[in-house]
């Protein structure tokens, strides 16, 4: 019987932190190699501005989509247990606080990727996608 929960569409934004973190971590790369340049040219400076600019925006994008998941997470977890087809673990949630620290620390990420697929594989097969 398929849940009424649609909180697996939060759970489901999990790809975009890996995404914020790639991007922040290039524009920190650009930043560092104009920087290291020592040029003073004005094209240098901005190109060196802007990706600063850049990892800042994509390192706060990625921790409040982290945020996001893990309430998610825990929103879609507490609704199916409150159903009769699946009951997830609460320990689910934990992958979603991997999750988190991973948008601040990357290697995380190894845990809380697969983790967060297989949490949505198996929904999609106890209860679907709904």
């Amino acid at each position: 019987m398929p849940t009424p929960s649609r909180w697996w569409y939060g759970v489901a934004l999990f790809p975009v932190v890996v995404l914020t973190t790639v991007v922040s971590r290039f524009g920190l790369r650009r930043f560092t190699a104009v920087a290291m340049a020592n040029s003073t040219s004005n094209d240098d400076a901005l190109v060196g501005l802007v990706a600063f600019v850049v990892s800042i925006l994509a390192d706060y994008l990625g921790v409040l989509v982290a945020l996001l998941v893990v309430t998610f997470v825990a929103l879609d977890v507490r609704a199916l247990r409150d159903g009769n087809a699946w009951r997830p673990s609460r320990a689910w949630i934990l992958a979603g606080v991997a999750h988190l620290v991973g948008a601040v620390f990357s290697p995380a990420l190894l845990l809380s990727v697969p983790s967060l697929t297989y949490y949505l594989y198996r929904r999609r097969e106890r209860v679907g996608l709904t």
